[in-house]
């Protein structure tokens, strides 16, 4: 049985930014990209494991992986696996601050 999905409310922004960068070459690309993200979401709510773990203990961030989108493997998916849900925390270009994002997003 697949998690359910939870997006933290930043997601939306995450994504949108990603599209208006992307739509600047090319609407087909911005909106494969938006497909692959949403098809990647559901891939790990089926495989929760996927990626590799983060560490970011002095961040007091724990069990946070990572997982491209595929066909963008520039853009990370960055998630939580927990027992009922995968929570995604940050969806974003890799070359980003990734460690002040996500800690700037914790609760």
């Amino acid at each position: 049985m697949n998690r359910r999905v939870v997006l933290r409310r930043q997601i939306p922004d995450d994504l949108r930014g990603i599209i208006t960068h992307l739509e600047r070459s090319s609407t087909a690309i911005a909106d494969r990209f938006l497909e692959s993200a949403f098809a990647a979401f559901d891939g790990l709510a089926a495989a929760p494991g996927k990626g590799s773990p983060k560490s970011y203990p002095r961040s007091g961030l724990t069990g946070i992986r990572s997982w491209a989108v595929p066909g963008f493997p520039n853009h990370l998916i960055f998630y939580e696996s927990r027992a009922d849900v995968i929570v995604i925390w940050a969806v974003v270009h890799g070359a980003r601050d990734v460690r002040a994002i996500l800690k700037s997003r914790k609760p």
